[in-house]
């Protein structure tokens, strides 16, 4: 383990035991005493019902992967578990996997409040036989970071409300927190420190929350949910790669990222509808540095690329701000990938690839998973979370995207590929830790499961 990894790590149980004395009054420390004191008389239920908020979109294969991520992890470490999803919005590409993957797992769809209407139907059943509610991976806990939707980041804690009243534990898994502007701070901190735990996938948040004194019981980095993904669609993957004339290990992945809006939406502050001076600036000069990279890989090593998305917004841009910009002798080794994928094909893609690029960080978690070397080239808008690959000991593969150059990226994708083995060996290495602390998060999510018998 590196000495970075070690440090945040002691930190972080330092300031668990600090947290729990300093709680002694809440629900959630006197639960954990009684537990200490009392252990003989404890036992987990034989097939414990855990409710997994998660699936934040479609159009995202991140966002789908952190659900059969979460899953594969309880289903190796909590025996007998019972799944059910709750899905706030239609997914149903995301559904349509977790069926065919997992289907014993039930999906639920609502919203604690509905004007005029009581507080039942499938999720108030569902929550009713609950004996543990996940806030699955992302980074929905935030207030001022994207905007000040006051109403949407209060209705985003009201489940937890609700089984703190209820009595059941309740925790978040694999998170990022970069913002709580006032008056957010005091609400998010007095919610989060009832939770029986709060794993943050990156040590930045960790910290931040240290720093603003959240006293949650467990506050340990954890990571994020999709390093469990173990899902694949091999058939649509190896069509792919032959239609593609993409070969095993002599191809590199490449996954941009651009300020440009989702598909039929009116944008957000991430992906405007009208870019600013600076965002065009920023989408040239990043597309000009991976138009560079790529002419120095296929020049230097003869593989192809893959020009894959995350996002399906992302296919167009590729197009036209890559693709169609490289020189003819290049541009013939480069595969534009025209249609959105899903991340059961994308795994059995990936886990082919020589080595994987990306602007966004879940295709590279994915290759990871699998053995892949990455590189991380980070935009600052996305906050704390590419942080996560430098606590899992990938610093050296880790880039600011406005602060380094198409040199800098090929001079590790080179090292790389002259010295395959002593990078894969790194993933490896890295991947030994993520699976090491997988196993200590679902020991915790275990004792929160625990009950009097």
């Amino acid at each position: 383990m590196s000495t970075n990894r070690r440090n945040f790590l002691k930190k972080s149980g330092l300031a668990t035991a600090a947290s729990m004395i300093g709680f002694v009054g809440s629900a959630a420390a006197a639960m954990h005493e009684e537990k200490v004191i009392n252990q003989q008389e404890w036992s987990r239920k034989k097939n414990p019902v855990v409710i997994i908020r998660t699936s934040w979109g479609d159009t995202n294969i991140g966002d789908q992967g952190h659900t059969p991520g979460l899953i594969a992890l309880l289903y190796q470490y909590v025996p007998g578990v019972q799944i059910i999803l709750w899905h706030g919005k239609d997914v149903p590409e995301t559904e349509k996997q977790m069926l065919q993957n997992y289907p014993d797992v039930k999906i639920v769809h609502g919203k604690f409040y509905e004007p005029e209407k009581p507080f039942e139907g499938p999720l108030k059943e569902a929550f009713d036989k609950a004996d543990l509610f996940v806030f699955n991976s992302g980074m929905a806990m935030n207030f001022g970071l994207y905007g000040h939707d006051w109403a949407g980041a209060m209705s985003g804690l009201t489940a937890f409300v609700w089984c703190r009243e209820h009595g059941i534990p309740f925790g978040i898994y694999g998170q990022s927190f970069d913002k709580f502007e006032h008056p957010s701070m005091e609400i998010y901190r007095n919610v989060m420190s009832q939770a029986a735990f709060v794993y943050c996938r990156d040590g930045e948040s960790l910290k931040f929350l240290q720093e603003n004194k959240f006293r949650t019981p467990v506050l340990e980095f954890g990571p994020d949910a999709v390093f469990g993904i173990n899902i694949r669609d091999e058939e649509k993957g190896l069509a792919y790669m032959k239609e593609a004339g993409l070969e095993e290990k002599k191809f590199l992945a490449v996954i941009t990222l651009t300020n440009t809006p989702p598909i039929g939406s009116k944008g957000d502050p991430l992906n405007p509808v009208n870019r600013s001076p600076l965002q065009k600036k920023q989408d040239e000069d990043r597309m000009a540095n991976v138009r560079e990279m790529i002419i120095q890989w296929v020049r230097n090593t003869g593989y192809k690329v893959l020009l894959a998305p995350e996002a399906n917004k992302e296919m167009q841009p590729a197009k036209e701000w890559v693709y169609d910009q490289l020189p003819e002798d290049v541009q013939s080794k480069v595969v534009w990938r025209s249609a959105f994928w899903n991340v059961s094909e994308a795994m059995s893609v990936y886990a082919r690839a020589h080595s994987i690029f990306g602007m966004e960080p879940h295709s590279l978690i994915m290759g990871l998973t699998m053995g892949v070397p990455i590189i991380h080239a980070w935009p600052p808008s996305h906050g704390r979370k590419c942080f996560m690959f430098r606590d899992i000991g990938l610093p050296e593969w880790l880039f600011p995207v406005d602060e380094s150059k198409a040199a800098d990226w090929t001079n590790v994708l080179m090292q790389n590929y002259n010295n395959y083995q002593v990078a894969k060996d790194k993933v490896a290495k890295a991947m030994q830790f993520v699976h090491a602390r997988q196993k200590d998060t679902m020991q915790v999510i275990n004792k929160a499961l625990q009950q009097k018998v």
